[in-house]
């Protein structure tokens, strides 16, 4: 006999199988104990979350004669029936190769008649949402109304593809993503009843990578299986998933974190040597920070995490320092990166533009960025670190600490527009911080211009209460004057109304014609 994959050897043949649909499985089972059946169901979630599986159980279970706790016996002649594949009382339809309109025609034709060997006839459509309009619109009245012998079980990915008109004729079902513990215990059980020696860390790993879906962590667990024939080890499943090597990507994050530029650099070049795409040392690298970042903030870490406990003690020893808003940022940047790969004609350009951004927070302005640079110097002065003229230059919160102001004259209007913003946002003027975002800042020598773009932006920067907020967020900078720009665009278009209505004046309206 050919080899089953272990999601199809191990699928649920009752309900007690389904894993992590406890609000599902509860709901179904009382309507068939008290036999309030609906007609149409709607089974929507993840891929691999059991709604295929959960839908055949049903089947059996409302045709079942003498039903378990809600799930299918197994032993009566309704159950037999129905087990054997040529059966034609339950109709499994494969929406992505059947979606067009005749396809559901012939369907509401042969609903009319009733099942052969069992009480109820039921449709299972999978993946719905692949139905065109038209097969949806021949649907719509079977759907409503069907024969008291059919039941409709729609499953689908997408439930917003569907119309509402189908939505509301149907019983709502959401299928959750499993947790990973339970995805894991259901991995060792397999195992053991392989035979197969594992690692815990290794079958947690596995259950992780799952991602929620337990035909997606059966799949793996498969490759696994036939990996070698000793134990399966955390390293093993590393190597099976095309991750990283693990060494490598935990020097590149200590050489991020500590600012080694030109070392991550290296690390990079040595992993692309190894043949790794970008895009999976960028999933790599974020998988690492969240372990960092969840070991940070969290008291059982490895609870969450199920690292070996050399691994989670490595990484404890990194997280210890560094602060949790530069973790976030880092976060931020390469997440960013991920989404940026998918376009990228130069995916490596896009990779190390992002690790030079996380390894230098001083020349990021987003406010998290900001936060973990403050935090760093306050480090810093805690532990009574004298500054160099070089470190002054590169941190310019650290003028904080000194009594002398900055001349705004050694500095650029990217310097001064950024530290105004910041010092905006510290203050509390959320307002006015929003504003700026899109307002220009010039520097000629000492004097400072800021440049809106609209006259209610202009208005906005004149009132005095506004103007006194941007002087003190800019009273750590020495600068000649400060002066807001009058929108020349506006300033135009007033002087051709007044131009305009001096004509009038002189020629009469009636003769005047303005074309735009």
């Amino acid at each position: 006999m050919a080899y089953l994959a272990l999601y199809r050897r191990y699928r649920p043949i009752d309900f007690k199988g389904i894993i992590g649909q406890e609000h599902v499985v509860k709901t179904l089972v009382n309507q068939i104990e008290t036999g309030r059946l609906g007609h149409a169901y709607l089974f929507t979630g993840t891929r691999g979350t059991g709604k295929t599986s959960t839908a055949k159980i049903f089947a059996k279970a409302i045709n079942c004669l003498h039903p378990v706790n809600g799930s299918p016996c197994g032993k009566c002649e309704a159950c037999k029936a129905l087990s054997d594949p040529s059966n034609i009382d339950v109709v499994e339809i494969d929406a992505a190769s059947n979606n067009g309109v005749n396809e559901i025609r012939e369907l509401r034709d042969n609903v009319q008649f009733p099942p052969v060997s069992v009480k109820y006839k039921v449709y299972i459509i999978d993946e719905v949402h692949m139905l065109t309009g038209a097969a949806f619109n021949a649907l719509l009245k079977t759907l409503e109304e069907p024969p008291k012998h059919a039941v409709f079980i729609l499953a689908t990915t997408e439930a917003h593809k569907l119309p509402a008109t189908i939505l509301s004729r149907c019983m709502r079902f959401d299928f959750r993503l499993v947790p990973t513990e339970k995805i894991a215990e259901l991995i060792s059980a397999i195992y053991d009843e392989q035979g197969k020696k594992y690692q815990k860390e290794a079958v947690f790993a596995i259950a992780r990578a799952g991602e929620g879906s337990i035909r997606d962590a059966l799949s793996i667990a498969d490759t696994a299986l036939s990996y070698g024939d000793g134990e399966l080890t955390y390293e093993d499943v590393n190597e099976i998933l095309g991750s990283s090597n693990v060494e490598l990507i935990t020097e590149f994050t200590e050489k991020l974190l500590a600012g080694e530029t030109g070392a991550a650099l290296s690390v990079i070049e040595s992993l692309a040597t190894l043949g790794k795409s970008m895009g999976v040392l960028t999933k790599d690298i974020t998988g690492i920070v969240r372990d960092l970042l969840v070991i940070k903030t969290c008291k059982t870490a490895n609870a969450i995490l199920g690292l070996p406990e050399t691994r989670f003690k490595a990484l404890s020893d990194i997280a210890g320092g560094v602060s949790e808003a530069r973790l976030i940022r880092m976060l931020e940047i390469f997440a960013q990166a991920e989404n940026e790969l998918r376009y990228a004609n130069s995916p490596r350009i896009v990779f190390e533009t992002a690790a030079v951004k996380a390894a230098r927070p001083e020349a990021d302005y987003d406010i998290d960025a900001i936060l973990s640079r403050v935090k760093a110097l306050e480090d810093k002065l805690s532990g009574g670190v004298v500054f160099t003229k070089e470190e002054l230059k590169k941190e310019p919160e650290i003028a904080e600490v000194k009594p002398e102001k900055t001349s705004a004259e050694s500095v650029s209007a990217e310097d001064v527009k950024g530290k105004l913003l910041f010092n905006l946002r510290a203050n509390g003027s959320e307002m006015l911080w929003n504003a700026m975002q899109k307002i220009g800042v010039s520097k000629t020598g000492g004097d400072i211009t800021l440049i809106p773009t609209s006259m209610e932006d202009y208005t906005l920067l004149n009132i005095d209460a506004n103007r006194e907020k941007i002087e003190n967020a800019l009273s750590e900078f020495s600068y000649s004057s400060l002066s807001v720009k009058e929108p020349t665009t506006e300033k135009k278009l007033s002087e051709i109304d007044d131009a305009t209505e001096r004509l009038k004046k002189i020629f009469g309206e009636d003769i005047v014609i303005v074309k735009h």
